[in-house]
């Protein structure tokens, strides 16, 4: 049932989320005794406890596969092509993502939708920017027709912090970004899918509900049976 209901959040966390721009789809993945124990427990009905004790162990994981790319028009907007993630910085010290969904602040900065500040390939802030602002497919940053900075992009190992960031230590700035100038990322959630995972969850939750319901039943059966005697 733990376990069912680690997936089910997860599954409830993608889709509130499959909208979000950048947004990358979590999972969860199970050892492999439990991923028997589940299907079976699912396809047959068989008790928990005829199939005797099972480790309960799995592990969240990030789905990095690309998103849709979608065309907005804005030049501000940059969808990234190929690995890597943006640099933005916050007050927690700097963070990644996959939103490209870019604006510029009051001082002419570029920063993500709630105000981050965009870094460039060298994790300092991008601005103050002029005039007609464009970002290149090569990540150039262009102030009325002059380069203003390099846009940075960055691979290495990420992990989520929330607030659709990400965090790394090993983060290295990639030379030649492969960038979709006018567009962004969607979400690489897909609704229906998850949607399909989440009654098949729900079917196991209710079935290993039934199951250790079943078991309090026999307990206090024998209970009764030794209490009469």
């Amino acid at each position: 049932m733990l376990n069912a209901q680690a997936q089910l959040d997860v599954i409830a966390q993608n889709l509130a989320n499959a909208s979000t721009t950048g947004f990358k789809r979590d999972g969860i993945a199970f050892n492999e005794a439990l991923m028997r124990t589940m299907a079976d427990f699912g396809g047959n009905g068989r008790s928990l406890g005829e199939m005797g004790a099972v480790q309960a162990m799995n592990v969240k994981y990030t789905d990095m596969e690309q998103g849709t790319l979608q065309v907005t028009g804005n030049p501000l907007d940059v969808a990234i092509q190929e690995e890597g993630m943006f640099a933005v910085q916050t007050d927690q010290g700097v963070r990644y993502t996959r939103a490209g969904s870019f604006t510029l602040d009051n001082t002419g900065r570029l920063v993500t939708q709630t105000g981050q500040p965009v870094l460039d390939n060298r994790l300092r802030p991008i601005g103050p920017l002029t005039g007609e602002v464009l970002i290149t497919e090569a990540g150039e940053v262009q102030s009325e027709g002059q380069a203003i900075a390099q846009l940075g992009v960055f691979r290495g190992s990420f992990s989520k912090v929330g607030d659709n960031n990400y965090q790394s230590a090993d983060a290295a700035p990639v030379a030649t970004p492969r960038l979709a100038s006018g567009a962004v990322e969607g979400s690489n959630v897909q609704a229906v899918e998850e949607m399909i995972a989440m009654i098949r969850t729900q079917r196991v939750f209710e079935m290993a509900q039934r199951s250790v319901t079943g078991q309090e039943d026999m307990t206090g059966r024998l209970l009764q049976i030794l209490n009469s005697r």
